[in-house]
C-alpha cells in the first residue's frame, strides 16, 4: 500500500468536439506564426501583400480542413493509448503523475508520423487531382523531419491540454465525491442501526464518441450480449466495464433486479409484466418497445422491488 489515492481516468471527449474546432484553429496559426522567420513573411505572406481572400482560402481549405483529420485520428490515439499504458486507477502522487504526464510525451512524439501521412495525403490527393505524380507525393507528403517538427508544437500543447483538462475534470469529480455530505438517516435507519452500505452511483462508461461517467439511475437496464456488457438509457447505450455479476453485487437490490441471466433491470423503468407460457413472464419496460422474459422463479423478488420502487 502506497498511502496515496488514486484516481479513476475518463475522456469526455463527447461535449469537446467544439471545443477541438477551435483549438486545431489555434494550432494552425501557432504553426504559421512560427514561419514568419522566413524571409517572405512565411504562411502570412498573402496578407502582408493584401491578398486576404487567398489567405483565408489556403487558412481553411489547405490547412483547417485537413488538420481537423489529425485532431480526431490523434484524439483517437490517445484514448487507446492511456487505455493501454494505464488501465488502472492513478495514484495521486508525484512520482506517478510525472510519469503518466512523460509517457504522453512518448505518445505525442510516435503519433505524429500515424496521422501525419494520412492527413497530408489526403492534402495532397485534393489538391494535385487528377495530375498525380510520385515525385509530388513521396516523401514530401508522406513524411518528412519537416513535416514531424511543424506538427510537434501544436500538437504538444493540445495534446497536454487535452490530457490535463480531462485530469483536471477526473480529479474534481473525486474531491467532489469525497467531500460529499451524507444525507441524514431516516428514522427507521437509526432505531435499527444498520450499517450504511454504499451502493454504485456513477459507472465509466463509453459510446462512439468516447468516455463519461454515466449515472446508474439514468440506466434502464444493464444487458450483457456475446461477453460485452452494455448500459442502455433512454434514447443512448453505452458500454461498460463491469460484469453483470459485479453490477448486482454493487447496485442498490432496491431499485435494480436481475430479470434473468443476461439483464438487470431498473424497476423505475419497468412498465408491467404478464404471464407468456410454460412459466414464463413477459416484463416490459416504459420506453415501450423493449420487452424481457422471466422466470416465474424470479417473479416474486420483482413484485417485492416494484412495491417499494
Amino acid at each position: 500500500m502506497t498511502g496515496h489515492p488514486s484516481l479513476h481516468l475518463t475522456f469526455r471527449i463527447k461535449r469537446q468536439w467544439r471545443a477541438f474546432l477551435l483549438t486545431t484553429l489555434v494550432g494552425i496559426v501557432l504553426y504559421q506564426v512560427m514561419t514568419l522567420q522566413r524571409g517572405d513573411g512565411g504562411e502570412f505572406g498573402p496578407l502582408t501583400r493584401g491578398n486576404v481572400l487567398h489567405y483565408l482560402k489556403m487558412l481553411f481549405g489547405y490547412y483547417y480542413l485537413f488538420e481537423l483529420i489529425s485532431v480526431f485520428i490523434f484524439v483517437r490515439l490517445a484514448i487507446l493509448f492511456v487505455r493501454l499504458t494505464q488501465p488502472g486507477p492513478l495514484v495521486l502522487s508525484g512520482p506517478s503523475v510525472i510519469w503518466y504526464e512523460l509517457k504522453f510525451l512518448l505518445f505525442i512524439c510516435l503519433s505524429i508520423p500515424v496521422f501525419g501521412p494520412v492527413t497530408n495525403t489526403l492534402r495532397y490527393l485534393a489538391i494535385f487531382y487528377p495530375d498525380y505524380a510520385w515525385n509530388a507525393w513521396f516523401p514530401e507528403y508522406v513524411f518528412t523531419g519537416r513535416m514531424f517538427v511543424n506538427y510537434f508544437l501544436p500538437f504538444l500543447v493540445f495534446g497536454y491540454g487535452f490530457l490535463n483538462l480531462n485530469l483536471f475534470l477526473d480529479y474534481n469529480d473525486w474531491q467532489k465525491q469525497r467531500f460529499a455530505i451524507p444525507p441524514e438517516p431516516d428514522a427507521l435507519s437509526v432505531t435499527e442501526q444498520h450499517p450504511a452500505t454504499v451502493y454504485l452511483t456513477q459507472l465509466e462508461a463509453s459510446d462512439e464518441e468516447g468516455e463519461t461517467l454515466l449515472p446508474v439511475s439514468d440506466v434502464m437496464y444493464f444487458e450483457v450480449e456475446q461477453k460485452t456488457y452494455f448500459a442502455y438509457t433512454k434514447g443512448q447505450t453505452y458500454s461498460i466495464r463491469k460484469t453483470l455479476t459485479e453490477l448486482e453485487a454493487g447496485l442498490n437490490p432496491q431499485q435494480f433486479y436481475r430479470i434473468n441471466r443476461s439483464v438487470i433491470a431498473n424497476v423505475r423503468f419497468v412498465k408491467n409484466y404478464s404471464y407468456w407460457e410454460n412459466d414464463k413472464y413477459i416484463v416490459r419496460m416504459t420506453d415501450n418497445k423493449t420487452e424481457f422474459i422471466m422466470q416465474r422463479t424470479r417473479l416474486k423478488g420483482l413484485k417485492e422491488r416494484l412495491g417499494t420502487a
